[in-house]
């Protein structure tokens, strides 16, 4: 049984992932309709083998599709997923503008799908941020030995978590600092050769958006409101990725001679021993180390518990 599909948002960065997975990857996709703004309108995306041709997004009949994707921010998402869902397509919307919403479930594939079936109250799932769902991932085999206390995160980011704009900046930068001028003419902040210690627009509280979005959100996907999760987020002069570093508290079992960690393995998530020791004894003992290889749409990350 195929799925016809809408993607709203075709010609972003996400968007063109998307994509590029679905020409990669055997899914049961029927029709697809790749729809982005005005300014995008009759362009021609390639999708594996075929051509096709962007709409605008605000003219489309939902009502076409099963399945309506959103990958072109909350505004958007705001404004257009509603009419879809009341069309008859499931929305799945990939910005911040549902995640906070009581009758939304916010979802991680692998980690809460218990909740999908709360999406029949508005026709609407919201998915988690991307370094949300690499978090919960990782942390879902530790979940199964006991309950987490507190889960505190370093997180370095790319230029991409700003989306193409941030992506162009530290092309533009890199360009013209490697040429003797001035890493901007404005007063832009300088990605290229540089890391800032602050990703995402300052909150009243001292965090920053970024920060307190991977708080909540690992909040709300685990269930546990009261969880203290403690989250740094730094800007790092790359284009692509994510990587944290977690300290776990909890009440879970685990000594330093134990195997690899125990439990439910998320899906996509495979582990093997490291072949060699990547810390010092601690307590005049080796530590065994395990690596985590995350599979999903693509390879994701690779960490260790030590």
């Amino acid at each position: 049984m195929s799925i016809d599909l809408a993607l709203v948002g075709a010609t972003g960065l996400v968007g063109e992932a998307i994509l590029e997975q679905l020409a990669h990857r055997d899914l049961p996709v029927g029709e697809l309709f790749v729809l982005a703004s005005e300014n995008s309108e009759g362009k021609s995306l390639r999708v594996g083998k075929k051509s096709l041709q962007v709409r605008k997004a605000e003219d489309f009949d939902f009502s076409r599709v099963q399945l309506a994707v959103f990958a072109a921010g909350a505004a958007v998402s705001q404004e257009l997923a509603p009419r879809a869902a009341d069309a008859g397509a499931l929305v799945l919307d990939l910005s911040p503008a549902f995640r906070y919403e009581p009758d939304v479930p916010l979802l991680v594939a692998g980690v809460n799908d218990e909740q999908l079936g709360a999406a029949r109250e508005r026709n609407i799932v919201a998915a988690a941020d991307a370094a949300t769902v690499q978090l919960l991932l990782a942390l879902k085999p530790l979940m199964a030995l006991g309950d987490l206390t507190r889960v505190t995160v370093t997180q370095m980011q790319s230029a991409s978590s700003s989306g193409r704009v941030g992506v162009e900046r530290l092309a533009r930068q890199s360009a013209r600092l490697l040429n003797g001028l001035e890493a901007s003419e404005g007063p832009e902040s300088q990605y290229a050769f540089n890391m800032l210690p602050m990703a995402g627009r300052r909150q009243d509280n001292g965090y920053t958006s970024e920060e307190l979005k991977l708080m909540l959100e690992a909040r709300r996907v685990l269930g546990q409101p009261q969880l203290a999760v403690d989250v740094s987020c730094v800007q790092v002069p790359v284009f692509h990725g994510l990587s944290q570093t977690v300290v776990v508290q909890g009440t879970m079992p685990i000594t330093l001679r134990r195997p690899k960690p125990a439990g439910t393995t998320p899906p996509g998530c495979r582990w093997t021993p490291t072949t060699k020791p990547t810390a010092p004894p601690r307590y005049g003992r080796s530590a065994p180390t395990w690596a985590c290889e995350l599979h999903g749409f693509a390879r994701t990350s690779t960490g260790r518990v030590i």
